[in-house]
This record gives C-alpha cells, structure tokens and sequence, in this order.
C-alpha cells in the first residue's frame, strides 16, 4: 500500500504550545521508518502555517486547505492519507474537504466537537472542529479558506468513546441525528456499507486511566485494545487523521507508540 503522511505543523508556535509538535513526535518515534519496513511505500508532505499563532481562525483554515489538497491528491493516486497535526479541527476539516461529498465519518474522541460561537463556553475553535466541517460554524470561511465547499453531514456521522459533552453538543447530537456508538459490533453497524470513511482518531478518546496524551484526557472511555479493535473493523477507510497527542504529555512516549501501532493495524502487511 501507498501511505502519504501529511505533517501538519504551526511554525510560529508561542512558547508552552507544545501540541503542535506531533508530527514530529511520531516522525522521530518512526512511523515512516516502521510503515516501511511493513512493506509499505511512504511518501511524505510537511504543510505549515507561517502566520502568528494569534491569528488562529484564518491561519488555521489556510492550513486545513493545504491539507484539503494533499489528502484530494494522494487520495486520486490511490494512497492512503494519514494526516498527523495538533489541531483537531485543521485536521478534521483538511481531511474531509479533500475527501469531498458523501464521506462518512467515524469520530473517536472524547468530545463531540459539535460547539458553536453561539454556545462555546472557551471560545477555542477545537470544540467547534466537528460543526464546522459540517457547516454549522463558521460556514462561509471555511469554504473559503479551507476548501470545504460542501460540509459533510451530521447523519453521516458516528461517535465513538465521546463522553465530555456540553448540554448545546447533546441538543445537536438528537436533533441532528447523529449517532453514537456503544461497541465494536455497533460501531461497525452503523457505519453500514459505508463507500469512503474518514477516521478521526484523536488521542483523548482513550481512558485517561489507561493513557493520558494530553491535558483534556478524561477517564471512562475505551482502552487501547478496544480502539484497536475498533478502527480495524472500519471497511473503506479513505483517510486517517491523528490529533490530541500532546508531545509534553506524561504519557507521551508510550501514546505515540500506540497512535503507529495503530497505523500499522489499519494499513495491515504491505507485502
């Protein structure tokens, strides 16, 4: 198989961000070097953002257009795109504006991502990054800047291990009809014969107890051998995006062991 990594990286980094750092977090762990020697090819692609960390929004958009390309690219090659960036929200969607109409979604993270700037309670955009790739933040930027001429849909959508949820998330999550999944088996079932799925892996989904790979991990969800399980019963993934590993975590080094284990299940033997 053809793996086109995709490090999306913030170069004008404050200091104390450390989050924008995993891609090279999992590069010097060696992903490349261990999907090659599975027997896959890898192509590489740095995108970075050169603008002030200040000005995240549109910055940040301009980014996930970058990624938009290289995943509609590699995709029409015939590659799998693994896009690895801090940024949930760059990364989620980067990845589904490259993917374009009709992609399913399969969102393994703590949170639902599904906040708005009328209900955000921070104001981060990281809890918006699931209504903006479905249009309901941010609309007009977005497509804009990002590429995301068509959002996807909340019913093409399906959670898994999202457990930290505001009250407006729950609302939109039942009158939006997206669905949660509470296993595997469930998972599996409603992402039904699904022609391309869009895999958001973001790291806080396991329990914290477990593995703790950033400051906004939580305990109760799904351990390491259950998101294992899960991803690799996922038919048609299309692309994959790795996020919420924070390089200066206390669990860092052993999170970014398992996000390539991870990799490597999904991609299987290259031979």
């Amino acid at each position: 198989m053809k793996i086109s990594l995709i490090y999306a990286y913030w170069a004008n980094q404050p200091g104390g961000v450390t989050w924008c750092d995993l891609p090279w977090a999992l590069r010097d762990k060696g992903l490349p070097k261990k999907l090659n020697a599975a027997g896959h090819e890898v192509l590489e692609t740095i995108l970075m953002a050169e603008e002030p960390f200040a000005e995240e929004l549109p910055a940040g958009l301009r980014l996930a257009g970058d990624i938009a390309d290289a995943v509609r690219e590699a995709a029409e090659q015939g590659e799998l795109p693994v896009v690895v960036a801090g940024s949930c929200a760059i990364a989620a969607i980067g990845a589904i504006a490259g993917l374009g109409a009709g992609t399913r979604i399969a969102w393994f993270d703590a949170h639902p991502d599904l906040n708005t700037p009328e209900t955000t309670r921070t104001g981060l955009f990281e809890g918006m990054a699931l209504a903006a790739a479905c249009g309901r933040a941010w609309r007009h930027i977005v497509a804009e800047e990002a590429r995301l001429l068509e959002p996807a849909r909340f019913e093409d959508t399906v959670l898994f291990g999202t457990r930290d949820i505001d009250d407006a998330e729950a609302g939109l999550i039942t009158s939006a009809g997206i669905a949660r999944a509470a296993t595997v088996a469930d998972l599996k079932s409603k992402l039904g014969g699904a022609g391309s799925v869009y895999v958001h892996l973001d790291m806080d989904v396991h329990d914290a107890l477990e593995v703790r790979t950033d400051a906004s991990a939580i305990p109760g969800g799904p351990g390491v051998e259950e998101v294992r399980a899960a991803l690799t019963a996922i038919a048609n993934i299309k692309a994959l995006a790795i996020t919420g590993l924070d390089p200066a975590a206390p669990d860092a080094g052993r999170a970014a062991d398992i996000a390539i284990e991870y990799v490597l299940a999904i991609a299987g033997d290259g031979a």
